[in-house]
């Protein structure tokens, strides 16, 4: 969930065919603000979040921006983001393409550890790190480790820390290369269980809200503002761990939801809203229900490959 990536579709085309949700599902009137849900906010690269963030360069949404910010990531079929979910797609951590081994990062989610620039406080158990600016944005990130027995730990221990909850805020305002303006405010809060040396499973629950709020012009020169609103939820999700090759997760859920209201200088605002609910259930394809400005559709993902498909 931790610094994941994502990219940016032509406004429009997002909606037009996306699976789980044809063109029957979302007006015409609210395609604008449907093809704002292709990519998550800024900044989310930098939260423990299922959607995959746009990199540290990508600019806020934008009427009719096409693929900035596109960091190596999968398109299958023409829904919005990877794998045709929302949000730029969910993370690898989530589909089973993050290796266990004895290096660093130690399998899926295991990199979520603070760095030299952070100190322990006896006052909240915590490990807290000094704020990092990116670009306009302030990052702050805290961290609490637990041994198996549920002792607080002073620092990420690679061989006894069993239990990490890492909570990050990211807060600012950044001016893009074309003056365009989006002011960020988000947060993640993240515990992980299974992280001990011998752990035969890891146990993930968390959450994630978010807010990008964008004023400028779009590629026509006409001046707009966006608002996009995105959270998730991962409730006991359980990922097998084998060493040297990667597993998916094998139990539990996670819900993950946008909305966006687009406005285009003299026009009235359009706003569409998505919510997926992805649940695993022990096989190779997790069960997806996905609504769409009202209307729900059922499907399939594949965790071995492929995207999400709808069930007619």
């Amino acid at each position: 969930m931790k610094k994941i990536f994502g990219f940016l579709l032509v406004a429009g085309v997002g909606l037009a065919a996306a699976a789980c949700s044809d063109s029957t599902t979302t007006p015409i009137t609210s395609a604008l603000a449907a093809s704002a849900l292709a990519t998550a906010p800024i900044g989310f690269d930098q939260l423990n979040t299922s959607f995959v963030g746009s990199s540290n360069t990508a600019a806020g949404f934008v009427p009719g921006l096409s693929n900035e910010g596109f960091e190596g990531g999968e398109h299958h079929g023409d829904g919005p983001g990877w794998t045709n979910l929302m949000g730029g797609g969910i993370a690898d951590v989530f589909r089973g393409r993050i290796l266990f081994g004895r290096g660093f990062g130690r399998g899926p989610f295991g990199d979520l550890r603070d760095d030299s620039n952070c100190a322990f406080s006896a006052s909240d158990n915590r490990v807290t790190c000094a704020a990092v600016e990116r670009r306009g944005l302030t990052v702050n990130r805290s961290f609490s480790y637990l041994d198996a027995s549920g002792a607080v730990q002073q620092a990420f221990d690679t061989a006894t820390t069993n239990t990490v909850n890492v909570r990050t805020t990211v807060t600012g305002t950044r001016v893009h290369h074309d003056d365009d303006t989006s002011t960020v405010n988000s947060k993640s809060d993240i515990t992980v269980t299974g992280l001990a040396s011998g752990s035969t499973q890891r146990t993930v629950n968390g959450t994630t809200s978010g807010t990008e709020s964008t004023v400028g012009k779009d590629t026509a020169g006409i001046a707009f503002t966006a608002t996009r609103i995105a959270g998730d939820t991962a409730t006991g999700v359980v990922i097998p761990i084998q060493n040297g090759r990667p597993t998916y997760p094998t139990a539990g859920t996670v819900v993950r939801s946008m909305q966006a209201t687009v406005t285009l200088s003299g026009q009235t605002p359009t706003t569409s809203s998505r919510r997926e609910v992805i649940t695993f259930d022990g096989t190779s394809t997790a069960q997806v229900s996905v609504t769409q400005d009202g209307v729900t559709k059922t499907g399939t993902l594949s965790l071995v490959g492929g995207g999400l498909n709808c069930h007619d």
